[in-house]
């Protein structure tokens, strides 16, 4: 007579897995079990995120108006005895000189800054949660501009002082990029219209700016007055306007054709 026993599960297992039944309860895939990403559908390249940025551009123009106020205030009076007025003011302002190049170079550098950063977030419509952290690490390095640009005015015969602006520079940079990256990959983060050469273009405009700072840290170990010259080159290249400027409002004002062609 043939018997009907059907056998065990566990004479089905190995004998590795008959030995360690624990370990064969919690590997083995559950029946019906699938990952979040299958359930849901999310991928952090193509989910839209919210739709408003008012609250993130409010906060990174606070930053930088702090920033700027604040080392505006660093800036303090003479004080001079009443009888020597006429004699020590003079020599007290001259003085001076290094605060006053300081907070001119660190205005001119947040400047630069504060406008990539406005041009990036009119074409950036929508954040999520990695979106806010980029922008905390890139304010983080827009908070730190004063300190090397006061220590590259003080101390301007000392290489690690061009080589610590130049690395505060090369990461904002550079943050500041991969917020652009960020959002432009998929479109997840922007507005549907953005042309592919727009796209390029601030990506160029952003890191060309990183690759000049990389470059004077290596020129420093050779001249300092050339890396100075490099930094000075780069401020001058981002005050000129160029083709990504008419692409850049061109893209915001499509009814006006500037003449350029359209990639």
């Amino acid at each position: 007579m043939q018997s009907n026993t059907q056998p065990t599960p566990i004479d089905s297992l190995s004998k590795s897995d008959r030995d360690h039944p624990t370990r064969t309860q919690e590997t083995a895939p559950k029946k019906g079990a699938r990952s979040f990403m299958q359930v849901t559908g999310f991928n952090m390249f193509r989910a839209k995120g919210a739709a408003d940025n008012q609250r993130l551009n409010a906060m990174s123009d606070g930053v930088f108006s702090i920033v700027i106020t604040l080392m505006v205030f660093s800036i303090k009076i003479p004080d001079v005895a009443p009888g020597q007025v006429a004699a020590e003011l003079p020599s007290a302002l001259l003085r001076m000189i290094p605060d006053l190049l300081s907070v001119f170079l660190g205005f001119m550098v947040l400047g630069i800054y504060w406008v990539g950063h406005n041009n990036v977030f009119l074409h950036v419509l929508r954040h999520d949660r990695l979106m806010l952290w980029l922008n905390i690490l890139f304010l983080l390095s827009v908070a730190l501009i004063p300190f090397p640009a006061a220590l590259l005015v003080r101390y301007s015969d000392q290489q690690i002082s061009a080589v610590l602006y130049a690395i505060n520079l090369i990461v904002g940079g550079v943050l500041l990029d991969l917020i652009w990256w960020y959002a432009t990959y998929n479109r997840h983060l922007m507005c549907d219209t953005v042309q592919p050469a727009l796209m390029r273009s601030f990506h160029f405009r952003i890191l060309t700016g990183p690759a000049i700072y990389l470059v004077a840290i290596g020129v420093s170990f050779f001249s300092l007055l050339a890396a100075k010259i490099l930094f000075a080159v780069a401020i001058i290249y981002y005050l000129v306007p160029n083709v990504q400027d008419f692409l850049h409002h061109e893209q915001l004002n499509p009814s006006q054709k500037p003449g350029l062609p359209r990639s």
